[in-house]
């Protein structure tokens, strides 16, 4: 699904997370006055063919084809991680724009360790429900190389919170998926519904914050859940394959949406005085 700091980079961050699950997409993701756009890459398990009802017997389900990430990942059993990076930050109500991707430096960030544990197939649609889930966002001087695909290796299990390229930089913001997202339901974090010829689906969950220089800026309890609970963040999104980005070992692409709180209308000003000058910086990086 980061904060930007000063209580400015917080809108960006939030997107993060969202993250989850895509493939080199364009994600809008709005949260109050603000709409961040993310592109993603999401690696994810597919191919059920009959149901399960607990992680081990959705790990030795008929017919799956094990998400590309957790194959030897430190969470074999996820089954959807993936990466992110926010390419602008725009204030909707007089259209200003508060962050831009190469500009203002990267802000990239890896999501991962959703494990289905319930899975029912239907003639047309299957539905997975996740539990666990976290993400981290990072703010870089470069953006990541997502042609290095989701594979572990050397530096990299998205599980393991490693991407070659993001999770060396400045933990702006990490969090959690937690449970809310169907009503009466106190396990599932994630749930995902897709169509059993095309991949195609819609997935959506709830987030809390744990953690990073923007933790205070985010950490509002902001949103309600299913069930009455108050939360940080909450994600919807939809997806489809995308051939380049499968090409590279990802598995869809995805477009969605993260909502949450702002920060006060004083603080907007702080936000792009933090972008301007994290770009600035970034720019003189490189000719260094």
């Amino acid at each position: 699904m980061t904060g930007f700091k000063l209580k400015q980079t917080l809108a960006a961050a939030t997107v993060a997370l969202g993250s989850i699950g895509a493939a080199n997409a364009a994600i809008v993701i709005q949260s109050g006055d603000f709409k961040m756009t993310i592109d993603l890459y999401d690696s994810a398990t597919t191919g059920y063919t009959s149901n399960c009802g607990s992680v081990a017997a959705c790990d030795a389900a008929s017919g799956i084809v094990a998400a590309p990430g957790s194959v030897g990942s430190v969470n074999t059993s996820a089954d959807t991680m993936g990466i992110f990076s926010i390419a602008s930050i725009t204030r909707l109500s007089n259209d200003t724009q508060w962050f831009t991707r190469g500009v203002n430096g990267y802000l990239t960030g890896v999501f991962g360790n959703l494990t289905d544990y319930n899975v029912t197939v239907g003639a047309n649609e299957t539905t997975a429900n996740a539990i666990g889930g976290t993400f981290d966002v990072y703010f870089n001087a470069t953006n990541y190389d997502s042609s290095l695909g989701p594979v572990v290796g050397a530096g990299k299990d998205l599980n393991g919170n490693l991407y070659p390229g993001i999770t060396s930089g400045e933990l702006w913001l990490s969090g959690i998926f937690v449970p809310g997202v169907l009503f009466g339901d106190e396990t599932t974090t994630f749930s995902t519904t897709y169509n059993n010829l095309s991949t195609k689906g819609v997935s959506s969950g709830y987030l809390d914050v744990t953690g990073g220089k923007e933790f205070d800026a985010f950490n509002k309890d902001s949103v309600v859940d299913m069930n009455g609970v108050k939360r940080d963040l909450s994600a919807t999104f939809t997806y489809q394959p995308q051939p380049i980005a499968t090409a590279n070992g990802w598995t869809v692409q995805s477009t969605g949406e993260i909502i949450g709180e702002v920060p006060e209308p004083g603080a907007l000003a702080l936000i792009a005085l933090a972008m301007i000058g994290a770009g600035a910086a970034t720019t003189r990086r490189k000719a260094a």
